[in-house]
C-alpha cells in the first residue's frame, strides 16, 4: 500500500532521513520506533508532502506521490495526526471535525460525524467547547476523529502516546485498533518500545535516519539485547 524506495529528506543542518526502504500492506499497522532525533516524524512529514525529499520515492498503491502538494495528500486517502495533536485551540470540537472533513465539504457530513461521536463519545459530550480547554486525551481524540473526517485509508499516527497518562493511553490505544478493524490501515511513530511492539504487526527500528532493524514482534524481542543497543532501553519478552 505505501513504499519508501531509498527515501533521502534534509534539512539545512544535513540529511535527517538517509535511504530509508520500508513498506506497509493493506490492512497492517506497522511500527517506527526510535528515539528523539531519529528521524521519525521527518519521514512521516516527508510522505505527508510537508517537507520534500532530497532523493526517492514515496509510492502509494503504486502511484508516486513523492512530489504530491500537502493540501492533495487527504485526497488520495491518507490522514495524519501529528505529534502534539496540533488541533485548533480557539476552534470548538465540532469546528475542529468540520476542518477534518474539508474533502468533502460538498458533501453531506452528518454521516462522518456520527461514525467520529460513537468512536469517541466525549467529542460529542464536548462538541460545543473550545479545543484548548480539553486535557490532552481528548485532544488526542479529537485530532484522531478530525482525522477519520476525511475518510482516509491510510493513517499516519505520531507519538499519540505523547504526554498521556497512562489510563488515557490505554484508550488511546485501544481506539487506534478498534479504527485499525474498521478497514484502516496504520504507520505508527512511536518512542515507547514495548507499548508500540503490543499493537503492531511489524516495525522498523530508526536510529540516525536509517531503518537498522526490522521485524515482527516476536522477532525483534529474541535481538533484545541489539535492541537495547540502539534504543537504550530494556525490551521485555
Amino acid at each position: 500500500m505505501l513504499e519508501l524506495r531509498n527515501l533521502h529528506v534534509a534539512y539545512e543542518s544535513g540529511d535527517v532521513v538517509r535511504g530509508v526502504n520500508l513498506t506497509v500492506n493493506q490492512g497492517e499497522i506497522v511500527g517506527l520506533i526510535g528515539a528523539n532525533g531519529a528521524g521519525k516524524s521527518t519521514m512521516m512529514k516527508s510522505i505527508s508532502g510537508l517537507v520534500p525529499s532530497r532523493q526517492g520515492q514515496i509510492l502509494f498503491h503504486g502511484q508516486d506521490i513523492t512530489r504530491t502538494a500537502p493540501d492533495r495528500i487527504p485526497h488520495i486517502g491518507i490522514s495524519h495526526v501529528p505529534e502534539g495533536r496540533r488541533v485548533f485551540g480557539d476552534l470548538t470540537v465540532e469546528e475542529n471535525l468540520h476542518l477534518g472533513g474539508y474533502r468533502h465539504r460538498n458533501q453531506d457530513l452528518s454521516a462522518d460525524f456520527e461514525r467520529v461521536y460513537q468512536l469517541f463519545p466525549i467529542l460529542r459530550e464536548r462538541k460545543k467547547q473550545r479545543a484548548g480547554l480539553m486535557s490532552g486525551g481528548e485532544q488526542q481524540m479529537l485530532a484522531l476523529g478530525r482525522a477519520l473526517m476525511s475518510r482516509p485509508s491510510f493513517l499516519i499516527l505520531d507519538e499519540p502516546s505523547l504526554g498521556l497518562a497512562p489510563l488515557m493511553v490505554q484508550s488511546v490505544f485501544r481506539l487506534i485498533r478498534e479504527i485499525h478493524e474498521n478497514g484502516v490501515t496504520i504507520l505508527l511513530v512511536e518512542q515507547n518500545v514495548e507499548l508500540a511492539l503490543r499493537h503492531v504487526h511489524r516495525a522498523y527500528i530508526i536510529q540516525s535516519g536509517q531503518v537498522v532493524m526490522q521485524g515482527t514482534p516476536e522477532e525483534l524481542r529474541q535481538n533484545g539485547n541489539l535492541m537495547d543497543a540502539y534504543l537504550g532501553a530494556k525490551v521485555r519478552s
